[in-house]
């Protein structure tokens, strides 16, 4: 289990270097809110949850993404604003949604979600 949040936690620090190098070069629509030095907690909070468990997250959450289990390429084409991301381009960075692993999308307003 830790190896397996540790390989979790490089999955999501690697991914979001990528998109702020993305980023930093002009390449991506919109803004880029990272998750880097967060990685431990999408990591572990994802370990515990089952399959049919749902998230949902904040403006920060790509990593919550991740540790839930979505695939990389469409997360980065979602970013990216293309057609192949998980909301189609529409919801960028801040709101992606994946339904299939029980991702709900995210808030981008923060301070707008509450627990349940």
């Amino acid at each position: 289990m830790m190896w397996q949040m540790y390989r979790k936690m490089v999955e999501i620090r690697k991914f979001e270097e990528h998109v702020w190098d993305v980023y930093t070069r002009g390449w991506m629509p919109g803004l880029a809110h990272l998750y880097i030095g967060e990685e431990a907690v999408a990591a572990g909070a994802c370990s515990t949850l089952r399959d049919d468990d749902y998230i949902t997250s904040t403006h920060r959450g790509h990593g919550h993404c991740l540790a839930k289990g979505a695939r990389l390429e469409p997360m980065m084409a979602e970013i990216m604003g293309k057609e192949a991301g998980y909301c189609r381009g529409k919801g960028g960075s801040m709101h992606i949604a994946d339904m299939s692993v029980g991702n709900l999308g995210a808030n981008g307003i923060v301070g707008g979600g509450f627990g349940i």
